[in-house]
């Protein structure tokens, strides 16, 4: 399982990429994020694209490991907290 920090980032940028500007408001953030616990409104039916592991085995695991995946997951959470 993907180690989420729960910073809720990925959340709030939502909205900058293409898969995700049907689900966000006009600030660019998700709308079914908490902004007060920074938590999703919708976790258990949450889309694919939301769920790393999900995605990894849907979309990307004839592509590369399931390690390797992460480690990219990780690199562009670490830039969303910056």
């Amino acid at each position: 399982m993907f180690p989420c920090s729960r910073c809720g980032n990925c959340c709030k940028s939502i909205g900058k990429t293409i898969w995700g500007k049907a689900m966000a408001l006009e600030d660019g953030s998700c709308k079914w994020l908490n902004t007060e616990t920074n938590l999703c409104t919708i976790y258990n039916n949450r889309p694919t694209m939301c769920n790393v592991d999900e995605c990894y085995e849907k979309f990307y695991i004839t592509e590369m490991s399931r390690d390797d995946f992460y480690q990219l997951n990780k690199q562009v959470c670490h830039m969303l907290q910056k």
